[in-house]
């Protein structure tokens, strides 16, 4: 027979208030394997555009010199400007054609990291009983669909980003006469901040996602409550989800507020760098 969770002292006396019968699984994890690869991809597709780029700029600014140097850039900045323009198009077709199939394969690992972290989760909350985790209803397919047309979305934004950034930035340098060297620093610049937005891509849609079709798989099964477990991590925890939500059991048709400026209710792992978890609450007391 599988272990529960322990009971703290919050936790038995939300159970007696409900007449006891309330059973706790263990936290569900977010899928890192699952995000690992979704950053993985992204960041060798960003490695090969960078690349390229960076080869192309430096080619540009050899050859014009001359001109960087006595000042007479007109022709740099052209060629600079055609440059990023066919570089943009180029690799804006790729990341096109990338998106859908990353996408979906981002969402079907975290669709089997779900069965299988919720499936334990009950099965320990349980005493061992196995429960049908695998269902996809049409809630949950389409919850999957538009996380799908979201990622093809944001993958696909990726290089018109970078692009519009870069163009910006070589042109800078063009009026302020840089050389070569300065150039490919403000090019690498660019190019960090879209590999962290590219990290930030990774980590954020698969916890919305896994968090989406957890508590969707919960309701099929009946599963009304959660307890809010904050991660006890990051630099700047946000204070509502540290003091506040965590160790609290909420409703899943009714959560809580997430975000105090806004007002938005929601669950752990759905605002942004949130690494806050669910624990799955079987309650079979009446509702007071």
């Amino acid at each position: 027979m599988a272990k529960r969770v322990p009971l703290t002292r919050k936790r038995k006396d939300w159970a007696e208030k409900r007449g006891g019968a309330t059973f706790w699984g263990h936290a569900l994890n977010y899928p890192e394997r699952a995000e690992s690869r979704y950053r993985s991809e992204l960041e060798r597709a960003i490695s090969l555009m960078l690349a390229e780029t960076s080869k192309g700029v430096a080619q540009v600014w050899r050859a014009n010199a001359p001109a960087v140097t006595s000042g007479m850039d007109a022709s740099l900045a052209s060629q600079a400007r055609i440059l990023t323009n066919a570089m943009s198009r180029k690799f804006q077709a790729f990341f096109d054609k990338l998106a859908p199939g990353l996408a979906k394969r981002m969402a079907a690992q975290v669709a089997g990291a779900s069965k299988a972290g919720l499936h334990s989760s009950l099965k320990e909350a349980s005493g061992g009983l196995s429960l049908q985790t695998s269902v996809i209803d049409g809630r949950i397919a389409e919850i999957t669909k538009a996380s799908v047309a979201e990622n093809v979305a944001l993958i696909k934004s990726i290089p018109q980003k970078y692009f519009t950034d870069l163009q910006g930035a070589v042109m800078r340098s063009i009026q302020k006469g840089d050389g070569l060297q300065t150039v490919l620093e403000a090019v690498t610049k660019t190019g960090e901040v879209t590999k962290r937005r590219a990290t930030l891509i990774a980590t954020d849609q698969t916890r919305k996602l896994t968090t989406s079709v957890n508590a969707a798989r919960m309701q099929n099964l009946g599963i009304r409550k959660f307890e809010w477990l904050h991660s006890a991590g990051g630099k700047e925890p946000r204070p509502l989800h540290k003091n506040v939500l965590n160790g609290q059991i909420f409703d899943l048709d009714n959560p809580p507020v997430i975000d105090e400026n806004t007002g938005e209710r929601g669950l752990p792992g759905q605002l942004i760098n949130c690494r806050c978890r669910m624990i799955p609450v079987i309650d079979f007391g009446t509702d007071k």
